[in-house]
C-alpha cells in the first residue's frame, strides 16, 4: 500500500466499516509513523479511537488505543481513555487494575493482559500448571476473582490479576477440550490413531520431551496401564511422518514440523542446516526410515552437508570429522570438494585414542574399517600406542579391527607384550577374562594367572573409562562360580596367595572383602587360617555389631530400595522398552544396568542385615578399650584428644565417633589406661578409657 495516499478519508471509511481490519490498520498506522507522518497517525488513530468509543465497540477501540499508547501519551492518560471507553460498564471498569496499568508492568502487557481478561467467560475450559484442566465456573466482577473447578483441585479461587499470570484458556481444538466435549470420540481416537493423539498434543502444549508428554497425557488422557501400547503404536504410526519428529533421548523435544514430508523439499531444508548436531540427527533419520535419495536434489544436499561437517567441524572435534565420514559411507554418498585422504590422515595423527572413546561404540567398526582402507600401516603404529589407554568398548572393537583387516599377528604380539610384562591395563584384562577362547587359541595367559593380574589392577588408583573397566573386574570377584572355577585351576600355594592377596590387598571395601573371602570359604575351608592365623585372638562376640541407629538407617535404605527405587525402574525399562531398538537404546541400557546395581545393593544390604546385630551400647564396662567405650588420648605433641568406638557402620566426625572396623580403632582396641599404642598416625598414650558421652547416647537413640 502506498502511504501517500492515506488520508482523513481513509479512515472515515475504516470508521464505518462493521469490522475492523486489525493487520491493516497496525501496517497503515505504522508505516504513517515510519515515512515521518507521525501527527498524521496518531490524528487517524484517534479519529477511530473515538468512533469506537461512541459505538461501544470495546475490543476495537483496545486495539487502537494500544497503538497509540506506544507511541504517545502517559500511563495516567491511558487509564483514563480506557475509562473513557469503557464508560459505564463496571465489569469492564474491574478489568483495569489486575491488568496491571497501575504498576511498573510494560504498557504492552498490560493491553495483552486486558483483552485475556476480556475473554473470560463462565463455562470456559482453561488449564493451570499445577492444578491441571479446569471449568471456570463464575466471574465476580465485584472481588475481581474467578471459581473454577479444576479437576486436581476441586473448587478454587483465582484473583483475576493471578489468573492472567497463570491460568491459560483452551481453544476448541485443544486435546483436553475435546476430551471434555467428546470423551468417547477421543477414546476410540486412542485406539485406531495414537499418532494423532501425539500430534493433537503438540498442537496444544508445543514441542515437548518425551518424559513431559507422559506428564501431559498419563493418566488423564492414556491410562497408565496402557501407556506402552499406545506409545508403541504411536511410534509405529508416526516413522513414516516428517511433520513429528521423536527424539532418541527423553531429554529431548519431539518436534512438530507441520506441512513437512519425506520429499525433495525436506532435504532442501536440510540444505538450509547449519548445525552439524542436527545435522547428525537428520543422517540418521534418512537411515532409519529408509528414505529415499537417489533424487538429483538429495545427491547434492547430502554430498554438500556431509562436506560441510567433515571441513567445517573445528580441529577440538575430531570425533565430529570422523562422524561425518562414518554417515558418508553409511549413505553411500561422496563429500564434494574435500581433500579425503588428507582429512583422514590428520584423524590417524590426532588424538586418535580420545577420538574412538567420544563415538559411539556402534559406529567404530565403519570408521576403523576407513581408516584401516586409507592408511593401514600409519594407522595399525598409532593404535599400538593408544590400545592400553582406550576404553573397554573401544579396546574390543580395536581388536575386532586388528583381526578382521588382516593383522590379527599385531594384536595377538600387543596382548602378548602387555601380559607378559604386566602392563595390561583394566580394560585389555576385561577383554581377556571376555574373550576366552580368543586366549586360549593365541596362548596368551591362563585362567589363574589372569585372575592375578587382575588382583593386581584392582589395588590401582584409576579413574574415568579405565576406573569403569576396573569396576566391572571387581565385580568378577562377586560372582561365586566364576571366582570357584579361576581357583581349581590353581594349586594348592597359589590358592593360599591369591586368598592373602584378598584378605591383605588395598583395592576392596570392607564388606566388599568380607562377602568375597566368604564364597572362597564356603569351597575351600581350609584357607580359614590365613583369615584367622592360628593362635590369633579371636573376639568372643562373633557377630560383628553396630548402634541401634546405624541399623535403622540400612533397614531405611533396603526399605527404599525394594519399595521406591527398584519399582521406579521397573517402570524406567518398561518406558525405554518403548522407544524401541534395545541395541541403540542408550535409555535402555542404562535402566537395566541401574537394575542390576539396585538389585545387588539390595542383596548386600540383606545380607549386611542378616549378619550384624544392633546395639545401644549400655552399660558397657570401661576398664579396657572395647566397642561402646571412649578414649582419651595424648599425642606426640602433647595435645589430647578423644574419641568414642562404636560399631562396624558407625562414623561421626563431629561428635568423634569411630567404627570399630577402621584401623585406629583396631589398633586401641583391648588397650588399657597408660598404654602407649602405635596407631596408623605415629605413638599414643592412652590417658583414660571412658564411658560413652551423652551426646553419643543421644546420637545413638536418635
Amino acid at each position: 500500500m502506498d502511504v501517500a495516499e492515506i488520508n482523513e478519508s481513509w479512515f472515515d471509511e475504516q470508521a464505518q466499516a462493521e469490522s475492523l481490519d486489525r493487520d491493516l490498520c497496525h501496517t497503515v498506522l505504522s508505516a504513517l509513523a515510519d515515512a515521518g507522518r507521525v501527527s498524521d497517525a496518531l490524528s487517524g488513530g484517534q479519529q477511530l479511537l473515538e468512533h469506537y468509543t461512541e459505538q461501544s465497540r470495546f475490543d476495537d477501540a483496545i486495539f487502537v488505543l494500544s497503538w497509540l499508547a506506544e507511541h504517545s501519551g502517559s500511563q495516567e492518560d491511558v487509564v483514563d481513555r480506557l475509562k473513557k471507553i469503557f464508560g459505564r460498564d463496571k465489569n469492564a471498569m474491574k478489568l483495569i487494575e489486575p491488568a496491571g496499568f497501575s504498576s511498573s508492568k510494560p504498557l504492552a502487557d498490560c493491553f495483552e493482559r486486558l483483552v485475556y481478561l476480556r475473554s473470560l467467560k463462565d463455562g470456559a475450559l482453561c488449564y493451570h500448571t499445577t492444578w491441571g484442566f479446569g471449568v471456570i465456573e463464575e466471574i465476580d466482577y465485584f472481588y475481581a476473582e474467578l471459581e473454577i473447578n479444576f479437576e486436581q483441585k476441586g473448587d478454587h479461587t483465582l484473583a483475576f490479576s493471578y489468573a492472567a499470570e497463570s491460568l491459560e484458556l483452551l481453544g476448541d481444538d485443544h486435546i483436553l477440550a475435546l476430551r471434555q466435549r467428546d470423551p468417547d470420540g477421543l477414546k476410540e481416537q486412542i485406539k485406531k490413531q495414537p499418532g494423532e493423539i501425539i500430534r493433537l498434543a503438540l498442537q496444544s502444549y508445543g514441542n515437548m520431551s518425551v518424559a513431559l508428554l507422559i506428564e501431559r497425557l498419563v493418566p488423564s488422557i492414556v491410562p497408565e496401564s496402557g501407556w506402552k501400547r499406545f506409545w508403541d503404536g504411536a511410534r509405529k504410526a508416526l516413522k513414516e511422518d516428517a511433520s513429528i519428529e521423536i527424539p532418541r533421548k527423553r531429554s529431548e523435544l519431539i518436534e512438530l514440523r507441520d506441512g513437512m514430508a519425506y520429499d525433495d523439499t525436506w532435504f532442501e531444508k536440510l540444505a538450509e542446516e547449519r548445525d552439524i548436531t542436527k545435522l547428525f540427527e537428520r543422517f540418521k533419520e534418512v537411515l532409519e526410515r529408509g528414505l529415499d535419495i537417489n533424487t538429483e536434489t538429495a545427491q547434492q544436499v547430502l554430498s554438500e552437508r556431509l562436506a560441510f561437517v567433515i571441513g567445517g567441524a573445528p580441529n577440538a572435534k575430531p570425533e565430529w570429522k570422523a562422524e561425518g565420514f562414518i554417515y558418508a559411507r553409511l549413505l553411500d554418498v561422496e563429500p564434494i570438494g574435500l581433500d579425503v585422504d588428507a582429512i583422514l590422515h590428520a584423524l590417524i595423527e590426532s588424538d586418535l585414542g580420545g577420538m574412538l572413546d567420544q563415538l559411539p561404540s556402534r559406529q567404530l567398526e565403519t570408521l576403523l574399517a576407513i581408516l584401516f582402507e586409507n592408511d593401514k600401516e600409519a594407522l595399525v603404529l598409532r593404535l599400538k600406542r593408544v590400545l592400553p589407554k582406550v576404553s573397554h568398548p573401544v579396546f574390543n572393537e580395536i581388536m575386532a579391527a586388528f583381526c578382521r583387516h588382516g593383522v590379527e599377528e599385531v594384536a595377538k604380539e600387543i596382548m602378548a607384550t602387555a601380559l607378559g610384562r604386566r602392563k595390561a591395563s583394566a580394560p585389555m584384562l576385561l577383554w581377556c577374562q571376555r574373550a576366552e577362547k580368543k586366549v586360549r587359541e593365541w596362548n596368551l595367559i591362563s585362567k589363574s594367572d589372569l585372575a592375578f593380574r587382575i588382583q593386581e589392577v584392582l589395588e590401582k588408583d584409576l579413574s574415568g573409562a579405565l576406573l569403569r573397566a576396573q569396576n566391572q573386574l571387581r565385580e568378577k570377584f562377586q560372582q561365586q562360580e566364576w571366582l570357584h572355577d579361576v581357583m581349581d585351576e590353581m594349586s594348592e600355594q597359589q590358592r593360599r596367595d591369591f586368598m592373602r592377596r584378598i584378605n591383605e590387598g588395598q583395592g576392596w571395601e570392607v564388606l566388599d572383602r568380607k562377602s568375597v573371602l566368604a564364597k572362597v570359604l564356603r569351597k575351600y575351608p581350609e584357607l580359614q587360617d590365613i583369615v584367622t592365623p592360628a593362635g590369633a585372638v579371636v573376639s568372643k562376640k562373633e557377630v560383628p555389631l553396630t548402634s541401634s541407629r546405624s541399623y535403622r538407617e540400612r533397614q531405611a535404605q533396603l526399605e527404599k530400595l525394594m519399595k521406591v527405587d527398584i519399582p521406579e525402574n521397573s517402570k524406567e525399562i518398561e518406558i525405554a522398552r518403548s522407544y524401541g531398538d534395545l541395541r541403540e537404546n542408550a535409555e535402555f541400557k542404562y535402566a537395566k544396568e541401574r537394575q542390576g546395581l539396585l538389585m545387588a545393593q539390595g542383596a548386600q544390604l540383606a545380607e549386611d542385615l542378616e549378619k550384624v546385630k544392633p546395639s545401644d551400647f549400655e552399660d558397657i564396662p570401661y576398664a579396657v578399650v572395647s566397642i561402646g567405650t571412649g578414649v582419651q588420648l595424648q599425642q606426640a605433641d602433647g595435645s589430647e584428644i578423644i574419641y568414642f568406638i562404636l560399631g562396624a557402620w558407625d562414623q561421626d566426625d563431629d561428635l568423634h565417633i569411630l567404627s570399630s572396623e577402621t584401623r585406629l580403632a583396631q589398633a586401641l582396641l583391648g588397650g588399657k589406661s597408660g598404654d602407649s599404642i602405635a596407631v596408623p598416625e605415629g605413638q599414643v598414650i592412652l590417658k583414660e578409657v571412658l564411658p560413652l558421652s551423652d551426646d553419643v547416647k543421644a546420637w545413638i537413640r536418635a
